[in-house]
């Protein structure tokens, strides 16, 4: 009881465990860093650049303000990943009175190892949400899975949908926290003569925009957009599909264009830097998420957020962990049935096909944005699961 009055009364100290520094997360990591007496521990700093292709912060000093260290990977032919060794040291020697571990990861068993065996509380976190498929790395991670998900302190996950994949994992629901997501792309005044520009740049007069943002890679469904756009695009010629990003499935899509006759009304913008995307999404009618279940479905998309706080309407389908909880459907745009150009189709046409209602959607978008999915609603979550363990 001594101890824990003395947590109590100090700011806590959490050693935090986690793969890579983004550009999303980043302001929650800094804010953070002013709340409570963290260290950071970095285990796969390069992450970023496999996946999105992009350089990650590493090599940042001090992050503003954050205490933190990068660790090296060994053994990368028997684990796809590596395994971080310098991790095991620091779990048991780190002086904490919280840890906090990525569930699924090596890393987890551990730090979940040495929570236990040093009696500290563990908090995971996870965006798992229970998707159709199974993937070899998620059957691999069942059994420590079951076992640890019951025994940890606390669950701190994106959405609703998450939290119920949690409960049945036999989690209990008071030990479940939900921190919802953020993006920290901002819309500046400046922004808004930006997309003008890129209209004219674009040749795209006053076509209706149908926008898709994010990897050129097979689990993102990409193409049942763009069947969807060549049913929409044979009905009218006032439309065109704005497709960013970039990914090994990109001339797959360029040609699956040229062969249904519409690759003069797709553009496919490449890369482009995160900063540099508000105006794409203020330039377009409506945005969609066409993601699909393959290996696994997307944890979140933080397209929906951006899209969201352009005030614009979102399309997402059942595979979106996001759109359980950001896209009240009808209400700022609708959710639809993974690879399902028809309902793809359908919902893209309503909006382009009511100005007012898009607009409605619109405005719906950035008020439910706003109240429930900023940094601040994340911080909160994180700092509601932080309390509850302290408690304990």
């Amino acid at each position: 009881m001594v101890a824990q009055k003395y947590i109590d009364r100090r700011k806590p100290r959490i050693l935090f465990v986690h793969n890579t520094l983004m550009w999303y997360t980043k302001p929650f990591f800094v804010r953070l860093s002013e709340l409570y007496d963290v260290k950071f521990i970095f285990t796969h700093m390069q992450l970023g650049k496999r996946i999105y292709g992009v350089d990650t912060f590493e090599g940042n000093e001090g992050f503003d303000g954050m205490k933190y260290k990068v660790l090296k990977r060994y053994f990368n032919n028997i684990s796809p990943s590596g395994i971080p060794l310098g991790l095991i040291k620091d779990v048991f020697q780190e002086n904490y009175d919280i840890v906090v571990a990525a569930l699924g990861s090596v890393e987890m068993l551990f730090c979940f190892l040495a929570a236990k065996l040093r009696r500290k509380p563990i908090i995971l976190v996870s965006g798992e949400w229970g998707w159709k498929g199974k993937s070899s790395e998620r059957n691999l991670a069942s059994p420590f899975t079951k076992f640890i998900v019951p025994r940890s302190d606390a669950i701190v996950v994106p959405g609703t949908k998450h939290r119920e994949h949690f409960v049945s994992l036999g989690a209990s629901p008071d030990r479940i926290f939900i921190m919802p997501y953020a993006s920290n792309v901002i819309f500046r005044k400046e922004d808004y003569e930006s997309a003008q520009k890129l209209r004219e740049k674009l040749s795209i007069g006053t076509k209706k925009v149908i926008l898709y943002v994010g990897r050129l890679v097979k689990q993102k469904g990409i193409e049942y957009l763009i069947e969807a756009f060549s049913k929409l695009r044979k009905e009218r010629d006032d439309v065109t599909l704005i497709i960013v990003g970039e990914g090994e499935s990109r001339s797959e899509l360029e040609l699956l264009s040229k062969n249904l006759g519409i690759g003069d009304s797709i553009y496919f913008a490449g890369f482009v830097l995160n900063t540099e995307l508000p105006p794409y999404y203020l330039l377009c009618d409506v945005c969609v998420v066409p993601s699909i279940t393959h290996v696994k479905a997307d944890i979140w998309v933080r397209t929906v957020n951006d899209a969201m706080g352009a005030g614009k309407p979102v399309i997402a389908t059942d595979a979106v962990g996001a759109a359980f909880d950001m896209i009240q459907d009808g209400i700022n745009g609708f959710v639809v049935p993974e690879k399902d150009s028809e309902a793809l189709y359908k919902a893209t046409k309503k909006i382009i096909s009511e100005p007012e209602l898009a607009k409605r959607m619109g405005e719906e978008s950035k008020r439910i944005l706003e109240q429930g999915f900023t940094y601040e609603h994340m911080v909160k979550g994180f700092m509601q699961a932080v309390e509850s363990v302290s408690q304990r």
